[in-house]
């Protein structure tokens, strides 16, 4: 009886496990629910084979290694103040979903292939409009996307 009673509480905690797993490989795709990715602050991530980062405030935001990075789209104000809490979906050319996150910085970092894309910004929490921006990623140096929400 007790190894029966054991069996079922491994069988349901493996299920449980699995369950979690697939849960949170799902977030990382950006596919939670329809919620973006909420990404650390400070340091690189990958989405989708795609690596980017979330920073923008503090001494941090000088360091070299976010200068690496091809694209920087920024979330600002009316007054051109920076914004936290922004969040962007990332389309290609051909307007597919890439990904989808999260940043409780004012910069999102892209390191993305050459070519054309799309990002549709909002800001959490608020009844800001959002924005979205076309740019080319380019094949030297940092192209900064502003998303300027003037009702933030």
């Amino acid at each position: 009886m007790v190894r029966q009673g054991s069996f079922h509480l491994i069988s349901y905690t493996r299920k449980f496990m699995a369950t979690g797993l697939c849960a949170a490989l799902a977030c990382l795709a950006g596919r939670a629910a329809g919620e973006a990715v909420a990404l650390p602050v400070d340091a690189a991530t990958t989405i989708n084979g795609i690596e980017l980062a979330c920073t923008g405030v503090g001494q941090t935001r000088d360091e070299a290694r976010w200068r690496a990075y091809p694209i920087r789209v920024e979330f600002s104000n009316a007054r051109n103040e920076y914004l936290v809490g922004g969040a962007v979906t990332l389309r290609d050319a051909a307007g597919r979903e890439l990904l989808s996150a999260s940043c409780d910085a004012p910069w999102i970092l892209l390191r993305l292939p050459k070519g054309a894309y799309r990002v549709e910004g909002r800001i959490l929490g608020s009844a800001a409009t959002g924005r979205s921006a076309p740019f080319l990623s380019p094949a030297a140096g940092q192209a900064r996307v502003v998303l300027q929400f003037p009702d933030a």
